[in-house]
């Protein structure tokens, strides 16, 4: 039979003509500048946005925030002039993530 080094330099050669060992290191160096991102402060952050021109206010990310903040603590004032402390015209969360999974 052949011997294990040779199963695993086959396996090796496999993974990297299929771009499997590429997509790993690309994950793991993902990760770790992610890592290294969040444990930068806010403004360096930003900087590093507007250096690259990066647009970091993604509209469709800030009303994600707004609404998971909305469901855990009501709505904002702004928005609740009838001082009930329900969003109008918005379900609650049971209902608008009933269908997802």
């Amino acid at each position: 039979g052949v011997g294990k080094q040779e199963r695993v330099e086959t396996l090796l050669e496999d993974a990297q003509g299929s771009g499997e060992v590429d997509k790993a290191i690309a994950a793991l160096n993902k990760e770790a500048r992610r890592g290294e991102l969040l444990a930068m402060d806010k403004a360096a952050v930003l900087e590093i946005g507007e250096a690259t021109e990066v647009d970091l206010l993604v509209k469709e990310v800030m009303v994600e925030r707004l609404l998971l903040h909305e469901d855990e603590f009501g709505a904002s004032a702004k928005g609740d002039e009838d001082g009930e402390g329900e969003a109008k015209g918005r379900p609650a969360k049971r209902a608008r993530t009933a269908g997802k999974k």
